[in-house]
Formats: structure tokens, C-alpha cells, sequence
């Protein structure tokens, strides 16, 4: 994650989702990353391996492995209902 109260990329507003602001820190943003972590384990139930949540000033990144794109699709819709990220780019692949 990067710090995301500094940088050359303020000119760029901050996407978002929900109505919900990007963090404005890296303390905020690796707590809203545990958050996100946290609901799509719950929702898929552990079944995306190798579950990485990324936070930066472009919004949040999934990414990992699954075996079907319903998990993947449970995994997004978690992911978008904890409030506080950005845009989101649901990078899980289904193998």
C-alpha cells in the first residue's frame, strides 16, 4: 500500500462507491483492507485462496484464486458492502 495522504496524484479525485471516501491514510487504509479481508472470508466462506486486499488512492484491488465465478461474485458483493473504499477491481481469478 502506499501513503495515501501525500503524492503527485491529488490532482485525479479520489473514485468511489457507496458515497463512501477512499481512506486518507495508510493506518486507515490497512484497517479498511482487514475489514474487506474479513467479509469476503466470512461470505465465501474461506474459498478464495491467497486473499490479498489492496487499498490506494485508485481504489481497492481482490486478489487470489478460486474454483467458480459464483465465488468470485460473492467475494465482490462483500467486498462492496463494507463502506469506506473506492472503486473496486475484482482481480480473483477462477482456475
Amino acid at each position: 500500500m502506499d501513503d495515501l495522504s501525500h503524492g503527485s496524484e491529488s490532482e485525479y479525485p479520489a473514485p468511489r462507491w457507496s458515497g463512501h471516501p477512499l481512506p486518507e491514510t495508510l493506518a486507515e487504509a490497512e484497517v479498511l483492507a482487514a475489514r474487506i479481508e474479513r467479509a469476503v472470508w466470512q461470505e465465501t466462506g474461506g474459498r478464495v485462496r491467497d486473499l490479498h486486499v489492496e487499498v490506494s488512492r485508485r481504489g481497492v484491488t481482490l486478489r487470489g484464486c478460486c474454483n467458480t465465478y459464483y465465488t468470485k461474485q460473492q467475494a465482490q458483493h462483500a467486498a462492496m458492502a463494507v463502506p469506506g473504499g473506492g472503486q473496486l477491481s475484482n482481480q480473483i481469478e477462477v482456475a
